[in-house]
This record gives structure tokens, C-alpha cells and sequence, in this order.
């Protein structure tokens, strides 16, 4: 087994959960995956060959639950293994705002309203550029102090969130976006949450116009650049 997919809660819309993107992706890259869930972990835990790959989901890395706290021991352990050379560890989304809360507890905060949509993105300091646009849904974010951890670099940032992409060290990078989705995934997205959207302060309306604003620039290649391709480059 290649990649473990570990699985937060949550639907992306009905019928479709964080990681099942992710792992048709994944398995049409020629990757060989599994399922590990995260909110009722099994005794045993499969090792893979190559990476752990963190979904999005829709629970708070501030929520007061069992399964969350146990998924950010697991991610500070995974991290630890990733910097001796172990498994790549890569997170999507909430798998990204775990990366940071075990670098740094408190890590993340509120916004100032929701993004969803697609969204402009541009590298930060040690990025490589403008990324185009992105898939986006999240009210939490990072907080830009995470860049005070040794090994800790702001790949990609926005003017809603300063911390859209990390990485740390060589063999750790998570993403506040979703490279996984299709504007059509995102247009279901939105529709299905449009409840969370008005209740963080979003449109639903100008959700959806930035889909039909954006989706000829959204990069074919993007999930093979934040997460197949640095799977195997790893592994090379």
C-alpha cells in the first residue's frame, strides 16, 4: 500500500465524502491506497509505503472530542517519523490546520468570513509563483505566527488567508485549499453548505459567480503538484 488516506468527518456534499477525491486521484496516478478513520480509529494502524495523506472534514481542531485530539498526537508523531525520513505527510484542508496545530498548539483562528469558491492564490516567500485559482471552503484558517517554527515555510497565501499552503522541512506540506475538487464539485459544494455559508458570514451567490469567473483558470494539474508529484518526488 502506497498512500494512507486518513479520513476526518464530514461531507463534501451528499454522496461524497473528504477523501473520496483524493483517492480517485490517487489511485488514477497509479498509487495504491487505503482508508484509515481518523474519528474511530482502529487498534491497528497500516504503515504505507510511501505517504499519509490528511482530508478535509467538518469538525474544529478546537472541538473537545476524543477523535480530534488523537488525530493531532497522531499527526505530531507522523511529523516526527516524516523528518527521520519516514512516510510523506500531507494534508488537505483540515488535514492542513492539523499539520499546524502540532507544530505549534493554538495555531489556528477564526476569519473574517468564509471562503468558498474559487479563489485567487499567489506564492508567499518561498513559494514558486502565482498557483492560479483554487477550491476553496474554510472559516478557520491558519495563523501566520506558524512561520516562527524552525523548518516552517508559507508556501502560498491570499489577502483572506495568509497561510494557504506549508510545508516543513522536506517531507510535510499541507494545503488550506482543496486541489482535489472540480468546479462542478465546488458548485455542489457550496449549494449543500449554504447554510455554513450564511452563517459564516459568506454569499452564496458570489460563491457560485467566482466559479463561473474562475473555472477556465483553474490548473488541470493541480493536485499532481501539491500532492501526487510530492509523493513521488519523496520517494525518489
Amino acid at each position: 500500500m502506497d498512500v494512507l488516506i486518513c479520513v476526518a468527518d464530514g461531507l463534501i456534499y451528499e454522496g461524497l465524502d473528504y477523501a473520496d477525491r483524493i483517492e480517485q486521484r490517487l489511485t488514477g496516478a497509479g498509487l495504491d491506497c487505503a482508508r484509515y478513520d481518523l474519528t474511530d480509529p482502529a487498534p491497528y494502524r497500516p504503515r504505507p509505503e510511501l505517504a499519509y495523506v490528511f482530508t478535509g472534514g467538518q469538525t474544529s481542531v478546537h472541538a473537545d472530542v476524543a477523535w480530534m485530539r488523537a488525530a493531532i498526537s497522531l499527526m505530531r508523531d507522523l511529523v516526527a517519523e516524516a523528518d527521520r525520513g519516514g512516510p510523506v505527510v500531507i494534508g488537505v484542508c483540515l488535514g492542513s490546520q492539523v499539520i499546524a496545530e502540532a507544530l505549534r498548539p493554538d495555531s489556528i483562528i477564526a476569519t473574517s468570513g468564509i471562503e468558498v469558491g474559487l479563489t485567487p492564490v499567489y506564492g508567499a516567500e518561498h513559494g514558486d509563483g502565482e498557483v492560479g485559482v483554487v477550491p476553496s471552503f474554510h472559516y478557520q484558517a491558519i495563523a501566520p505566527r506558524i512561520d516562527e517554527v524552525a523548518g516552517v515555510r508559507v508556501e502560498y497565501r491570499n489577502t483572506h488567508t495568509a497561510v494557504q499552503a506549508l510545508s516543513y522541512g522536506e517531507r510535510v506540506f499541507g494545503c488550506q485549499f482543496h486541489p482535489e475538487l472540480s468546479p462542478e464539485d465546488i458548485r455542489r459544494l457550496i449549494d449543500f453548505n449554504a447554510d455554513v455559508i450564511a452563517e459564516w458570514n459568506g454569499n452564496v451567490a458570489a460563491a457560485h459567480d467566482s466559479v463561473g469567473r474562475h473555472q477556465e483558470a483553474l490548473p488541470e494539474d493541480l493536485f499532481d503538484r501539491m500532492v501526487t508529484d510530492r509523493i513521488r518526488q519523496a520517494a525518489d
